[in-house]
């Protein structure tokens, strides 16, 4: 008798065993979903949702890409995708509308490294741009970023720069910065922003030590909704902007708008899929036209 409520009780304590397993697994593996790890050069294939939570991801994670060890830093002014051999962002994403511009002033001094980028990235220092010929060109843009003094500093960080000629810099490429700020502030728009460099087998590099990678060109993604919509609002009719501008000197007086192209155009040049979160059959309607965006300045 005594070996049978001993087998029972054994047999009672090893199914509580097992549940109490189970449920620690079902809860890790949970918490795991919830974290995205670095991608480390492995990008996620499309349609692929935002897992991290992030605004400024609402359309999805780029994927495909360059193969080169990257790091996924999300913060809560953007988000973007750091190359760890090209030492900049292989892509850098943001949400804006009127609620990211305030009074708080442009920060003074020098960019910063990026506190959140891990310690085996090198963490470009201002002092690698110095006398390059080359502007420290925001993603972000300072002034996209001015609600407080936290939002407006993290544009600071050097995760946020590509090296750009200042003709392209205080150029189209401000000019197309000031539209969306326009559309943001002035139209009441909701915008979904992706930038970054396109490159040449052979890029140039500026920095002593820290090979920073110096685009040909520098391309914007611009997805244009009415204020508080987002992802489930896209549809085949939603206007899309794209550019890519050449990084040259002597375009300091040219438009914008003569640099306009297709997102597929982009996708081509860059590797990246772009708006992995929207449905592919939209995704092929907006990727491929060219935006009338002179409508949207009326």
């Amino acid at each position: 008798m005594a070996t049978k409520k001993a087998l029972s009780r054994n047999a009672a304590i090893a199914v509580l065993i097992i549940a109490v397993g189970a449920q620690i697994f079902t809860m890790c593996k949970k918490k795991t979903d919830q974290v995205p790890p670095p991608s480390g050069g492995q990008q996620q294939s499309a349609p692929q949702p935002n897992s991290t939570g992030s605004i400024h991801l609402e359309m999805g994670v780029p994927s495909g890409g360059s193969s080169e060890p990257s790091y996924l830093l999300v913060r809560k002014q953007y988000a973007l995708s750091y190359n760890g051999t090209k030492n900049v962002p292989n892509w850098v994403s943001s949400n804006l509308n009127a609620s990211y511009f305030g009074a708080t002033e442009r920060k003074q001094g020098q960019f910063m490294p990026d506190p959140e980028l891990p310690s085996q990235f090198y963490h470009v220092r201002h002092q690698d741009y110095s006398n390059s010929g080359y502007d420290r060109g925001h993603m972000v843009r300072s002034e996209e970023r001015t609600a407080s003094r936290e939002d407006n500093d993290a544009t600071f960080y050097t995760t946020n720069l590509l090296p750009q000629y200042h003709d392209l810099n205080a150029g189209p490429w401000l000019r197309l910065e000031e539209f969306c700020q326009y559309l943001a502030q002035r139209k009441n728009k909701e915008l979904y922003i992706i930038c970054g460099g396109i490159y040449p087998k052979n890029y140039q590099t500026i920095g002593k030590n820290s090979k920073v990678a110096v685009p040909s060109q520098c391309f914007k993604i611009v997805v244009v909704l009415q204020r508080g919509q987002g992802l489930k609002d896209v549809n085949e009719n939603t206007t899309v902007l794209a550019a890519i501008m050449p990084n040259i000197e002597g375009i300091a007086r040219d438009q914008w708008r003569q640099y306009q192209t297709t997102v597929d155009d982009i996708e081509r040049q860059t590797g990246y899929d772009f708006l992995t979160a929207v449905p592919e059959k939209i995704q092929k309607a907006i990727e491929s036209r060219k935006a009338e965006s002179l409508a949207l300045a009326k």
